[in-house]
């Protein structure tokens, strides 16, 4: 494992990534030193933001099978746990590689090239993901790709924010249990479009949106100026997450796949919300974060 960290900066912020994991690891406002980003500890959650691929969130037996092989991979997939290669460095940019190698060919039989891609847009306050990835296999490959970036709240306490969700009124959570859907939903009502945040929400572990009806959330401070706002229209699910009672951070999720179902029969042909990836075709999806505190 290489924690390297490679920065970059604007007039407003300025940002550090991980070589494991091409992780995003701060993004800091320079004008007040406010780091938006979790911090890691370990006592806590051990991560930043880590990178979902090729699997997001949990199989059931922690297996998968594939061409009739059955393979072990943890939840979330392996890029998080990998070093990435910085391959190119701007004033606006990082953009990290990982190529499969033969650890990787041993969890997932797949040839590939996942590119990850932070960059300053025109609005200042704004920072752009993008991940892109290339089949270099002889046959199609089956993958999902997510986002698990955490925020630090400012004041620990959820009760004190809400996430806005702008032209919806209730939200539809599919449930999990043991982080495999039980096939089981729970409508949310929310209140002026706001979903209000408690410890007690997570009691049931993360908020699973299947086909987010809207492709933009921002979480907000009720007393204050902070938001982190999210734009995620490449991407269909949303995961919101906070670790149970805990309230220091919080995870918003733009995905393209989700864990098993409590009855699933494990064949990645199978899998809801898997991509399909033609031999030697790229794939590229993008996501937008906006900071203000």
């Amino acid at each position: 494992m290489n924690n390297q960290t490679f920065s970059i900066n604007n007039s407003l912020l300025s940002i550090s990534v991980n070589k494991n994991g091409a992780e995003l690891a701060s993004v800091l406002q320079l004008n007040n030193q406010f780091e938006f980003i979790w911090n890691a500890n370990p006592t806590v959650w051990n991560r930043h933001a880590p990178v979902l691929f090729p699997i997001v969130g949990k199989l059931k037996n922690n297996k998968i099978s594939i061409n009739g092989i059955l393979y072990e991979m943890s939840q979330h997939g392996f890029a998080r746990d990998c070093d990435f290669e910085l391959i190119n460095k701007t004033e606006e940019s990082l953009t990290f590689l990982l190529v499969s190698n033969l650890k990787t060919l041993g969890k997932y039989p797949f040839e590939f090239q996942f590119y990850i891609i932070y960059s300053f847009t025109e609005i200042t306050n704004q920072l752009k993901i993008t991940y892109r990835v290339t089949n270099n296999s002889t046959v199609e490959m089956p993958f999902s790709i997510g986002a698990h970036p955490g925020f630090k709240l400012p004041i620990p306490d959820l009760n004190q924010y809400n996430i806005d969700f702008y032209n919806l009124n209730n939200i539809k959570r599919h449930l999990l249990v043991d982080g495999l859907f039980s096939n089981e939903t729970e409508n949310i009502i929310l209140e002026n479009h706001h979903l209000k945040l408690s410890t007690a929400l997570f009691d049931k572990d993360a908020i699973v949106l299947k086909n987010c009806a809207t492709k933009k959330i921002a979480l907000k401070h009720q007393y204050s100026n902070y938001e982190v706002s999210c734009e995620f229209n490449d991407f269909k699910d949303l995961g919101i997450w906070a670790k149970k009672e805990n309230q220091e951070f919080i995870c918003l999720e733009p995905w393209l796949g989700f864990s098993d179902n409590i009855d699933s029969d494990s064949e990645i042909d199978n899998k809801k919300g898997i991509i399909i990836l033609p031999i030697n075709e790229t794939f590229e999806a993008s996501y937008f974060l906006n900071f203000k505190s």
